[in-house]
């Protein structure tokens, strides 16, 4: 029998494509030093608004003390979250090197796709189950930046160096992650419902994700600049 991880890599690797595809249009498009700070600024707001998700998804398993599957949950998530503390305040000092203010970044609004993508994950941890949080953490740890790549999209962007610090300590960190996700997940006593709905996460995560790249390109290609200007100027 597959374990519970390899269960669910076999469901994600049948979607991935989409993400892959939106993915791939953005960061080949040919103006992408411009598209890169609107994306680190909604990238700011994922990093914040998943710390939260996680709390809370800690805090439901917590209040499921006689739930086999959330007593697993509730320790690893709390481990991770102070893995994950103050990640996105190095994002914040990554964007001011391009000169975009904190206070810039927290008026920003972030993309429908970005609600959607969070939004989701808070209504089933509350209204499913706590583990559900596995398939959005799985998807967004499980295809970290190569180091090498980052490299070549600075070289290509003519971007600061400063500007990729978060997302190369990502690219370093999130292999160790995901070997610890997986390895959690395998440990579960899930139920056929609980497999259901991790996997349900996971897609909805993998079209969210999609749909992040696609709204930052239709907006670019909308208005050019506009919304880098618009940003800078609040």
């Amino acid at each position: 029998m597959p374990s519970n991880s390899e269960l669910l890599w076999s469901k994600i690797r049948l979607a991935e494509s989409r993400m892959n595809t939106a993915s791939d249009r953005f960061w080949f498009h040919p103006e992408l030093a411009s598209l890169l700070p609107l994306f680190l600024v909604q990238l700011h707001r994922v990093m914040q608004g998943g710390l939260n998700l996680m709390r809370v998804a800690r805090d439901g398993a917590l209040s499921l003390p006689d739930d086999p599957v959330a007593r697993i949950v509730a320790p690893y998530l709390d481990q991770h979250i102070g893995e994950e503390v103050d990640h996105d305040d190095w994002l914040l000092d990554d964007l001011g090197t391009l000169g975009i203010s904190p206070r810039e970044v927290a008026q920003a609004a972030p993309l429908p796709a970005v609600v959607s993508l969070l939004g989701a994950q808070y209504f089933w941890a509350f209204h499913s189950h706590p583990v559900t949080v596995f398939g959005y953490l799985i998807v967004l740890e499980g295809y970290p930046p190569l180091t090498e790549q980052l490299e070549a999209i600075r070289k290509r962007t003519r971007l600061p160096a400063t500007a990729f610090r978060c997302l190369i300590a990502h690219a370093d960190n999130d292999p160790h992650h995901i070997a610890d996700l997986n390895r959690t997940l395998d440990s579960m006593p899930l139920t056929d419902e609980q497999q259901e709905a991790i996997a349900l996460s996971a897609f909805h995560t993998i079209d969210a994700v999609a749909s992040v790249f696609d709204e930052l390109l239709a907006q670019h290609a909308d208005a050019p600049q506009s919304h880098l200007r618009k940003l800078k100027a609040s």
